[in-house]
């Protein structure tokens, strides 16, 4: 019995041809591998590895600000406050390690485990740095909103003046209201946060 050749399409000399799409668990062997002694952040975005440098000092100090302003809220209502988590998102084929994530169930939460549970999250928060902008301001919101993160919070410095904006009301063609205001006022977060926060005391860079 003779076996039939598979079909192959035939391309022009002159047309490109498209890569085949790796796969997302071939992403993740490569995240594993990047150097994590570093001070370097490894993530997964569109598709691709992406090691982002090492920040600026004001994007620390901002970092910091961020996790006071969520402090008192989290112990209070037993939430966890992570600055180094990584959250998985296969619908996108992203993984994202936000500069702040705030997780509900502190205590409950799986301690040996590499990623952060999805269903746990309450908020996702960016500082943007040069290397970012295209990415935090759009590919994380859509990516987060797709996910089901109730929030995303985002600060931007290449704003005039900084900003901050909170996406809120994650929906099939991403979030369905943004809220956003220059550094010195206050924003509302909705539940279950219900808090306002000020950003009077924002660190500002030079």
């Amino acid at each position: 019995m003779g076996v039939m050749a598979a079909e192959r399409k035939q391309h022009r000399a002159w047309e490109e041809v498209p890569p085949e799409p790796v796969s997302f668990q071939r992403l993740l062997d490569l995240l594993d591998r990047v150097d994590t002694d570093k001070p370097n952040r490894a993530e997964v975005i569109d598709g691709q590895v992406v090691v982002s440098p090492a920040p600026v000092y004001w994007h620390e100090e901002v970092c910091q600000w961020l996790l006071l302003s969520f402090l008192e809220a989290c112990t209070a209502n037993d939430w966890a406050p992570d600055t180094v988590g990584e959250i998985q998102l296969r619908r996108t084929r992203n993984v994202f390690v936000p500069d702040l994530v705030i997780l509900r169930d502190k205590k409950s939460l799986p301690r040996l485990e590499r990623f952060r549970p999805l269903d746990r999250v309450l908020l996702a928060a960016e500082v943007i740095s040069p290397s970012s902008i295209r990415q935090d301001r759009v590919v994380k919101p859509r990516a987060c909103a797709l996910a089901g993160i109730p929030l995303y919070l985002l600060v931007d410095r290449f704003t005039k003046p900084v900003t901050v904006s909170l996406y809120s009301e994650p929906g099939e063609d991403g979030y369905g209201e943004v809220a956003t205001v220059t550094a010195g006022e206050k924003l509302h977060l909705p539940a279950p946060f219900n808090l306002a926060l000020d950003t009077s005391s924002l660190p500002l860079p030079a």
